[in-house]
Formats: C-alpha cells, structure tokens, sequence
C-alpha cells in the first residue's frame, strides 16, 4: 500500500499571506463538529507557485498567541489582548517551516514511522513541491488496521 491509496485530496490549504485571523477562521470552518474530540484541524500553508510552505496547526497559533504573556490570568479581555497582537500578522511568521513531507509513492509503513517518530496528526503528500493530498493519523490507523475490524 502507498500513500496515494490512502491520502485525501481535498487538502485544506492557505497561502503564506493569509492572516492569522483569516485562518483561524478557515480553521474553524473547515474543523466541522466541535464535539468530534479526535478532529485534526490544521491548514497546509503553500507558498506564491503552490508549492509547500509550511503547516499552520492549533498548536502554532496558541503558542504565538500566549508567547511572552504572563502566567495566572484567564478573562476573556486579557486573551483578546493577545489576539490583537497577532491577528493581523501573516501566517509566513508563525507556521512551521520546512514541513516534513511523503511522495504519493511512499510506503504506508514509511508514513506509520514518521507519525511515531515526530507525532505528527497530518503528513502532507507532494509530487514535486505541489501538494496534491494529505494523510491523516485516523486514515492510517484505519488502513493498516483492516484486521482489527470485526463488521457489524
């Protein structure tokens, strides 16, 4: 099995430009039901040619929006401070840069090895620096797992 068996093709994507304000929203609107708890929101960032950029993760906003503030406080104004700070800034500035990325003919159990090795919840998929798909941690867990499924 190879990553372009199991990878999604409709990947959520932003370019580096996008605001971190725009995003969260294309975040929140691409993430579906807030009570699906197991939910991986997250934008693949692409750069002016289409071509891979970076990832924008939950993680990486929290951590841009909580950088340098103080510990103890939790209302709502402090927090809308913070996000003032940042939500106009482009999304070039907190991404990850340089990605980790699987060619659609990579292994499924090359792809299962960076997940356990970095943790990560997406991988991206790329023909040359496009992005054509993107793999999932539950889509990999679902494809190598088919024996563990009793049908109903």
């Amino acid at each position: 099995m190879k990553a372009k068996d199991i990878m999604v093709t409709d990947v959520p994507s932003i370019t580096t430009k996008t605001t971190v304000a725009e995003a969260v929203r294309i975040m929140k609107s691409n993430f579906g039901d807030e009570s699906f708890l197991n939910a991986a929101p997250g934008l693949i960032v692409v750069n002016e040619r289409g071509g891979l950029a970076g990832i924008l993760t939950p993680l990486s906003i929290i951590t841009a929006i909580m950088d340098g503030a103080p510990e103890g406080k939790s209302d709502p104004a402090f927090f809308g401070s913070l996000c003032d700070r940042i939500k106009d800034l482009p999304i070039s500035v907190i991404m990850e840069h340089q990605p980790i990325s699987v060619t659609q003919d990579a292994s499924v159990s090359d792809v299962a090895r960076l997940f356990l090795t970095h943790r990560f919840q997406r991988v991206p998929v790329v023909d040359g620096k496009k992005v054509v798909g993107i793999i999932y941690r539950s889509r990999l867990l679902f494809a190598i797992s088919q024996s563990l499924q009793v049908a109903p």
